[in-house]
């Protein structure tokens, strides 16, 4: 008995130790690709935008272009927390 209690102990902090690095490192990928995917696509419009005939959307282009570098925003995901037992 004392052995089977002492075993489901091992197995419940087991479990409880096994963290979702590996999912953490996927989902920041998958939130890196998306972001690169999206700003090329919103800086090529804004190029296009920049090489227009009508000079209101040349200027409008040209001021959007500038200030991008002002509003660059980065997306973090927490990274899985550690149990305590630090692992």
């Amino acid at each position: 008995m004392k052995l089977f209690l002492y075993m489901m102990a091992c197995l419940a902090l087991t479990g409880c130790a096994a963290n979702n690095y590996q999912i953490y490192v996927e989902a920041q990928r998958s939130v890196s690709k998306d972001l690169t995917v999206a700003e090329t696509a919103r800086l090529a419009a804004l190029t296009e935008m920049a090489k227009s005939a009508d000079p209101a959307v040349r200027a409008t282009g040209i001021m959007l272009l500038q200030q991008l570098q002002a509003n660059s925003k980065t997306i973090n995901i927490e990274p899985p927390k550690k149990n305590w037992l630090g692992l």
